[in-house]
């Protein structure tokens, strides 16, 4: 999969985040009943028109087993290196005003902020499923703990500045009615130290073709105290391409103008080979994951 994200787009200093991940599984002889699964994934994120830049590097594995005809668990572990940067040359500060503008050839003398020292991050979560119907019907929850290894974060070098665990809980249910109507509910809460939100919402998708190879999704989630987005999406086969957009419902209306958010997802799945379609949670059909 890969999402682009622009926030806040109309503002001087937007934030401009791109991604790219990928997650298989592995196989372990039993049948397709138990495995394992490896992933990765590749983040940067840049703002303040691209003086600030943050780079991630994860990779994640996972093991899952099933409890019965129905039901299934899963654990995972993940690893993440960061690496976060200042680049003076895009910034301008009041030191090296001279009376008619900015002038960058003076120094700012903040050098000592120009470089965060990289650190790597640990995370851990768990998974339960319940499938009903060869996949009809699938639900998902799920908890996860972020940082819990505790990195340090500083441009000053500050030994005490140490990220906080965040704390992650997941829902999610869908379900096929019928053989061209599909349903999915979801819902994610973050806690860590002092901030905490949720966001919670659905989408209906209906199919154009037999099996689900080809459908329009139109759907739409609401994030606490900041916006609610409407999101559209077409599958053909094994590609979906997704579209949402924030409509912002926080204070930042009240500014000069309405801050402009959007965010593009491009998800390709394979298709198991028909020996293992039983395993599969949706059999032979194509998931939004």
């Amino acid at each position: 999969m890969a999402n682009i994200r622009q926030q806040w787009g109309n503002a001087s200093t937007p934030f401009n985040t791109q991604a790219l991940a990928g997650e298989c599984k592995i196989n372990n002889g039993s049948g397709g009943e138990n495995y394992f699964a490896i992933g990765s994934m590749l983040m940067n994120d840049q703002t303040m028109n691209g003086a600030f830049r943050s780079n991630y590097a994860n990779a994640s594995f996972a093991y899952h087993r099933k409890l019965s005809h129905n039901h299934r668990i899963a654990a995972g572990f993940h690893g993440s290196y960061a690496n976060r940067r200042l680049d003076y040359s895009r910034l301008q500060f009041g030191s090296q005003f001279d009376g008619s503008g900015f002038d960058v050839a003076i120094p700012a003398g903040e050098t000592g902020l120009s470089s965060m020292k990289p650190f790597f991050s640990l995370g851990a979560g768990i998974l339960y499923t319940l499938e009903q119907n060869e996949g009809d019907f699938l639900m998902d929850i799920g908890y996860a703990s972020f940082d819990i290894n505790r990195p340090n974060q500083s441009f000053l070098k500050d030994p005490n500045n140490q990220l906080n665990i965040r704390h992650v809980g997941y829902f999610n249910l869908q379900s096929y009615q019928t053989n061209d109507l599909y349903y999915q509910i979801s819902s994610i809460f973050h806690y860590q130290a002092l901030q905490n939100y949720f966001a919670i919402g659905g989408s209906l998708g209906l199919s154009l073709a037999n099996e689900f190879e080809k459908m329009f999704l139109v759907g739409c989630w609401f994030r606490e105290g900041d916006a609610i987005y409407p999101y559209t999406a077409f599958r053909f086969k094994g590609f979906q391409v997704g579209l949402n957009y924030d409509i912002t419902l926080s204070k930042q209306n009240l500014g000069p103008s309405n801050p402009r958010t959007f965010e593009l997802s491009l998800i390709l799945t394979g298709k198991y080979p028909k020996s293992n379609y039983y395993d599969c949670p949706f059999k032979n059909r194509y998931v939004r994951f």
